[in-house]
């Protein structure tokens, strides 16, 4: 597929087929995640691939609207994924090189870049996903068993996609793109 093309079709899903990820198709989002910049080139991500239907359960029980699948805003769908990549950020490996300050928005940066990575490389393999930023940071540490300086950053449930929606409009270019200076939206 042409790199535009998966730009384009890239869209959050919400519905899987009933189809097992190959385990080669997972090797190559975990490699393309993989492949990020980052600052310093410190690579301060850390992968937890969940396919156990117990431990997906208990990673959407800490979404911020958990499993209960009567609520309408419900995450259960998640559940439908064959597989979930937990992107988890190693804060000790970017504070021994930029401090309190670089944590802050460096590892943000970071595996901002690696999640995207991984979004492409599953619509490149006919794949889907979408990220879940949204959870219990608490709990999810605990339920992953991270030891201290392990931050977790995003959830990707990952699988076929069952049906690909309408794709939602996004602001038209014009509306964001400043010239110069914030408010300036011509060139000249």
């Amino acid at each position: 597929m042409e790199f535009m093309d998966v730009i384009n079709q890239r869209m959050s899903i919400r519905a899987f087929r009933d189809q097992e990820v190959e385990e080669q198709h997972l090797q190559q989002i975990l490699w393309c995640g993989h492949q990020a910049p980052t600052a310093g080139n410190l690579q301060p991500w850390e992968f937890i691939v969940i396919k156990h239907q117990d431990m997906k359960e208990a990673i959407v029980q800490t979404t911020f609207v958990g499993g209960d699948e009567h609520n309408p805003q419900t995450q259960a769908w998640m559940l439908k994924a064959p597989v979930f990549i937990v992107i988890c950020a190693n804060v000790e490996r970017t504070k021994a090189r930029y401090g309190d300050e670089g944590v802050k928005r460096l590892i943000y940066l970071d595996i901002s870049a690696c999640v995207e990575n991984m979004l492409l490389a599953a619509v490149d393999l006919d794949l889907a996903s979408c990220y879940i930023s949204g959870f219990r940071e608490a709990e999810l540490i605990s339920s992953l068993q991270l030891p201290e300086g392990i931050l977790p950053l995003a959830i990707l449930p990952i699988g076929y996609p069952a049906n690909i929606p309408e794709k939602r409009k996004k602001r038209d270019l014009h509306e964001i793109i400043h010239y110069e200076v914030y408010g300036k939206t011509t060139k000249e």
